[in-house]
């Protein structure tokens, strides 16, 4: 069906076009289309041309700009052939408002005059293909592989689009995992610090509480103990004086009353303390062997070797503490006479090794197992530092604490940065004996 601008319809036999020409049954392929064409009798050639190849074609033909954006934005189109060159039209003007519109459609020129060099142009432009109108024949063809390629066009562009949505979805969807993600890591990260927080609160009590306990044995046990020794001291010259025979029992009595007041003025001391003076951690250990020394008495050799960096006050304090636990094990339950502190740079580590000579160390199948043990790996936790406990060959043991310095930030001084301070061998290197 073809209608002129006025809407009014061709002659009964141009509508019907090939009835006479045909008379195959076979299925033809509707086809919308728009003719910008200012001869109505070319309009009716280019239809017949359609329906020789096989189409049905519903055409409408316009031959001015108000009557083609009127075609192109109420109805939808499947093939736009125009001519060239019109009195008041142009197949440029008519491409330029196909363009306009963001429409993709299969647009032919189909001209009787059209230089080679203008039919290049105009695909350039945009057009895809160019027909003569005294070859018509073409037309079909052109049509079919237009019409074809159109469909891949669109079928690209929907799965573009469709990529671009997945994607879209990916990404909201990427964002929303980031963002909780970034959620249960805060929420982790302060039930993390909320522990190390406890823990530290723990340690905290714990060392309140040994430095309570030595001021009670040094300030109440040991007072009392000590009034006691001299009693049995005076009930000795007493008895000693009256040659009683009993005067040896009690001079036994008043030296073991003695032991026990050395004894208890040794826990005091062990237990009240337990406070280091300073932050360099080479010369707390050292202060550390010199006590060794000065309550087990033992020999108590501390080995400082490379560069030392400086450290936070709660690092040196923790670091200190473990080593102070570490000997005192040695001491009282491995049996140990000899104890050694070794302290170096490896690497991004600082390594804290105590080692002692007592009685074969087993250790426990959960360092939770034992309250020394518990309470020295919470420390090395806190810092985040590795704790290992192991036996020597030859008896005793060894343990070893390895901490990270690449998360430790340097020490500081009135709120600036220190830097990385060289140990003194000949200062640091001691044996106290």
């Amino acid at each position: 069906m073809i209608l002129l601008n006025d809407g009014a319809r061709l002659e009964e036999s141009n509508l019907t076009m090939t009835t006479t020409e045909k008379t195959t049954d076979a299925p033809r392929r509707p086809l919308r289309v728009l003719i910008v064409e200012d001869s109505p009798p070319d309009a009716v050639l280019l239809a017949r041309a359609l329906e020789r190849g096989g189409f049905e074609p519903i055409c409408k033909r316009v031959d001015g700009r108000e009557a083609m954006a009127l075609a192109l934005d109420k109805e939808d189109w499947d093939l736009i052939l125009a001519d060239h060159a019109m009195p008041s039209f142009s197949s440029t003007e008519a491409l330029q408002m196909v363009k306009e519109r963001g429409l993709d459609l299969p647009f032919i020129i189909v001209s009787g005059q059209i230089e080679e060099k203008t039919a290049v142009e105009a695909m350039r432009a945009g057009a895809h293909d160019y027909v003569m109108k005294d070859r018509l024949a073409r037309l079909a063809p052109a049509v079919e592989r237009e019409l074809r390629e159109a469909e891949v066009r669109r079928a690209r562009s929907e799965y573009e689009e469709q990529l671009r949505q997945a994607q879209e979805e990916l990404e909201t969807r990427v964002q929303k995992r980031t963002a909780d993600l970034n959620a249960a890591y805060l929420k982790l990260r302060k039930v993390i610090e909320e522990r190390k927080r406890l823990e530290n609160e723990l340690l905290e009590i714990a060392e309140n509480e040994r430095r309570r306990i030595g001021f009670d044995l040094h300030d109440d046990l040991g007072q009392k103990l000590t009034g006691a020794s001299l009693m049995v001291k005076g009930l000795e010259h007493k008895l000693a004086a009256g040659r009683h025979p009993c005067a040896g029992d009690a001079a036994n009595i008043h030296a073991l009353l003695n032991e026990i007041v050395s004894h208890t003025h040794n826990l005091a001391h062990n237990f009240g303390s337990l406070d280091m003076q300073g932050d360099d951690l080479s010369c707390v250990l050292l202060g550390l062997a010199e006590n060794v020394k000065k309550m087990f008495e033992i020999p108590c050799r501390i080995d400082v070797e490379g560069e030392i960096p400086e450290l936070p006050a709660q690092t040196v304090t923790q670091l200190y503490k473990i080593a102070q636990e570490a000997v005192s094990n040695a001491i009282k339950h491995g049996k140990a006479r000899r104890v050694s502190i070794g302290l170096c740079q490896n690497g991004d580590n600082l390594i804290m090794m105590i080692k002692n000579d007592g009685v074969p160390f087993a250790p426990p199948a959960d360092a939770r197992d034992r309250m020394g043990l518990r309470i020295m790996n919470y420390r090395a936790n806190t810092i985040g530092a590795a704790l290992e406990i192991a036996p020597q060959r030859r008896g005793g043991a060894i343990v070893t604490c390895a901490l990270p310095l690449k998360n430790v930030p340097l020490g500081t001084q009135n709120g600036a940065p220190q830097p990385r301070k060289k140990a003194s061998r000949q200062s640091l290197r001691e044996t106290v004996a």
